[in-house]
C-alpha cells in the first residue's frame, strides 16, 4: 500500500501504517513535477493507493489520475482510494472545496469507466478526523474493509459523531 500523509502525524497514513508514504517531511514535494514522476515509477510497485493528503488545489486528482494511467498502462488491477470531506458538500468556494469536488467528480467517473479493467476507485467523504468525530481506527477498518471487497464502492461517507 501507498498513501500520502505524514505517517509520523496523527493521520491516515500513521493509522494504515502502509508500505510507503509521501508528504513533504518525507521529501515528496507534488507541486513539483520531479515528485509527480517519482511517483509515476513508484506507484508501479503497488495495488493499493490511498489519496490522502491535500497539498495544494489539483494535486489529489493528478496523483489519482497519474496512478491510474500508470496502472491501466501496466495492466495493474489495483484500487485508488480518495480523500474527501464532508465540507465539501457546503456551498464553500474556497481552492480546498473546489479541489476536493473536483477529485470527488474525476473519482467517480474514472470509477464507472474502468468496467472490467481491474481498477477499483473508491472516494471516502470524512466528517473530519478526531474525537467526536471520524476516529482514525474507524478511517483505517473501513479502508481496509473496502479493500478486502470483491466488488466496487465508488463512494462512502462516515460522518462525526452528533
Amino acid at each position: 500500500m501507498f498513501c500520502t500523509g505524514n505517517p509520523d502525524r496523527k493521520t491516515i497514513a500513521y493509522a494504515l501504517k502502509p508500505d510507503q508514504s509521501a508528504s513533504l517531511s518525507l521529501g515528496w514535494d507534488f507541486t513539483k513535477e520531479e515528485s509527480i514522476t517519482k511517483f509515476s515509477n513508484v506507484i508501479q510497485k503497488y495495488n493499493v493507493f490511498v489519496n490522502s493528503a491535500y497539498v495544494a488545489p489539483g494535486v489529489q486528482e493528478v496523483l489519482m489520475n497519474t496512478c491510474y494511467s500508470e496502472w491501466m498502462r501496466l495492466d495493474i488491477k489495483g484500487h485508488i482510494i480518495n480523500i474527501g470531506t464532508t465540507l465539501e458538500n457546503t456551498n464553500d468556494t474556497s481552492d480546498y472545496n473546489q479541489s476536493k469536488q473536483k477529485l470527488k467528480r474525476q473519482s467517480l467517473k474514472l470509477n464507472e469507466e474502468t468496467g472490467i479493467s481491474g481498477i477499483k476507485l473508491s472516494y471516502i467523504v470524512l466528517g473530519g478526523i478526531g474525537p467526536r468525530m471520524c476516529e482514525l481506527e474507524h478511517i483505517q477498518q473501513t479502508i481496509n474493509w473496502i479493500i478486502d471487497q470483491p466488488f466496487r464502492i465508488p463512494i462512502i461517507q462516515l460522518d462525526s459523531v452528533k
